[in-house]
């Protein structure tokens, strides 16, 4: 079953812009990587929503070990206030479409 992930980035004041181009420098890259569904960000003006999902565990964990995000971290760190609040959610199908409407 697939893995779904929130990541919620706190840029530091003014460092919105500089953040998101950091992500759309890797963003092809992640969306390359094995059992990527979905690697999409979001923003509310203040912080980044990242929001993924992963074919499995064991492809969120190499992900989470891998080439991309060992550049990535380290790039964004200069930009952020405070680590990123990461949630790893497991599915649960809802309604009469569960598989479409009611799952993510």
């Amino acid at each position: 079953m697939s893995v779904v992930v929130t990541a919620v980035v706190h840029p530091k004041p003014g460092k919105l812009e500089d953040a998101l181009a950091v992500y759309g420098a890797y963003v092809d890259a992640v969306h390359a990587e094995p059992g990527c569904e979905l690697y999409a960000l979001h923003t509310d003006g203040a912080s980044i929503v990242v929001i993924e999902k992963w074919a499995s565990r064991a492809d969120l964990d190499a992900h989470a070990k891998g080439e991309v995000l060992a550049r990535l971290g380290p790039e964004l760190d200069a930009l952020r206030e405070r680590p990123a609040d990461v949630t790893v959610l497991e599915q649960r199908p809802a309604g009469s479409d569960a598989a479409g409407k009611g799952s993510l």
